[in-house]
């Protein structure tokens, strides 16, 4: 068997269901046996999702066409030693490595009639624990940042009444109007803490006392203004702060991991085993949460599980993408020995991204059965490919 045509497909969909930013880019592997795997670039939110689609093309014809799809350690080495680029890193040429990996395995998974994550060598696993993910937004239809304490607590509720014994929530993203409040490397206010405490309070009050809670930074803060959060906060019994602060030096995750009351996460934005390495070593972390559709791909995630799994760190994957970017996810979770707790997103709940698929990937009772189809086992509606932007490099 061997590679002999790969299709990006780019599907832009922003401002659908009240998603600002929300750029689809898909891979899709094609062999000489009619076998089709298909991969996600984790980048579609934010800027730069075209890039990885150029990405894609450019790392493909040169180290996947023609080749067997079953040697994924050697393409994905090939990719890293040969195309200079990955070798420094970024979200990028990883994004692009990491839809093409997916890919692979989806076509080994299928040749072989096996879900990936017994292509892994684990068994098919109970339902996996799910949270209710960015309840800043709400937890409905679509898409809107709230200010209101009333609101947060509402979403909570919803989420707890569909399930689900864990939520997240982002606190400082929306001002006191529900604006998008990006001015956040200051030390707080007295009244901007106060703000803060009242929606996490509410939150509180919405999911009851026998769930837990996620704290949300998206690194937006300093390790002093993410100080402050996890102060006002740790009486609320929070089983995680993530994201405290930027990933553009280790040192400031760190200051703030040995002074924090709360345990904390991170990784959405760390691309490969030696990424996390340093977060690792500097026992600065008690979650990661690599994005498979980011870090290298399911080879390189399974990697960064176990080297985890050697500092006794456990590991949600990060997970805000299509139905496909939650099929992977869920593969990689049910594969490593050290899993936790699997994301649901909010924007996975929108019509834009369920139409893309013929499966519905969502949670029951606040739990994620792993599917057991071949491969990744999902299926792309010719509906919703007809609306999207198609490029292909053959032999």
């Amino acid at each position: 068997m061997k590679v002999t045509r790969i299709d990006v497909l780019e599907a832009e969909l922003s401002g659908a269901n009240g998603i600002a930013s929300w750029h689809h880019v898909f891979a899709r592997v094609h062999t000489d046996e009619g076998i089709v795997g298909l991969g996600e670039v984790g980048m579609a939110y934010g800027t730069g999702a075209r890039a990885g689609a150029q990405m894609v093309l450019a790392l493909g014809e040169r180290f996947v066409l023609g080749k067997d799809p079953f040697c994924t350690e050697t393409i994905w080495e090939s990719m890293l030693r040969r195309s200079f680029w990955a070798e420094g890193g970024g979200p990028v040429v990883f994004g692009a490595m990491s839809a093409l990996d997916a890919a692979l395995w989806d076509i080994k998974g299928r040749t072989l009639g096996l879900p990936v994550h017994r292509l892994l060598g684990a068994e098919s696993p109970p339902p996996l624990r799910s949270y209710a993910s960015q309840l800043q937004f709400g937890w409905g239809e679509n898409v809107k940042l709230e200010a209101d304490p009333a609101r947060y607590q509402e979403a909570a509720a919803l989420a707890r009444e569909q399930g689900y014994d864990c939520v997240k929530v982002d606190p400082i993203m929306a001002d006191a109007d529900g604006n998008r409040a990006y001015k956040l490397r200051s030390m707080f206010t007295p009244t901007e803490r106060r703000m803060y405490r009242r929606r996490l309070e509410a939150i509180r009050e919405g999911i009851g006392p026998d769930a837990d809670i996620i704290i949300e930074l998206h690194s937006y803060g300093s390790a002093g203004s993410a100080l402050q959060i996890a102060e006002l906060a740790q009486d609320l019994d929070i089983l995680f702060i993530e994201e405290p602060t930027h990933y553009n030096s280790a040192h400031a995750h760190i200051k703030f991991a040995r002074r924090s009351p709360i345990r904390v996460a991170t990784g959405e934005r760390l691309y490969t085993r030696w990424g996390f390495l340093e977060y690792l070593q500097a026992d600065s972390v008690d979650l990661i949460q690599p994005d498979v559709g980011l870090v290298g791909g399911i080879s390189e995630a399974v990697k960064i599980a176990h080297l985890a799994h050697i500092f006794d760190v456990g590991v949600q994957a990060h997970i805000c993408g299509s139905p496909l970017a939650t099929a992977i996810g869920l593969q990689f979770e049910a594969a490593i020995p050290n899993f936790e707790i699997h994301e649901h997103h909010t924007y996975a709940l929108k019509a834009c991204n369920r139409d893309l698929f013929e499966e519905d990937l969502q949670p029951v009772n606040g739990r994620f059965i792993v599917p057991a189809r071949p491969g990744l086992g999902m299926t792309m509606r010719p509906e919703a490919e007809r609306g999207m932007r198609k490029m292909s490099v053959k032999l």
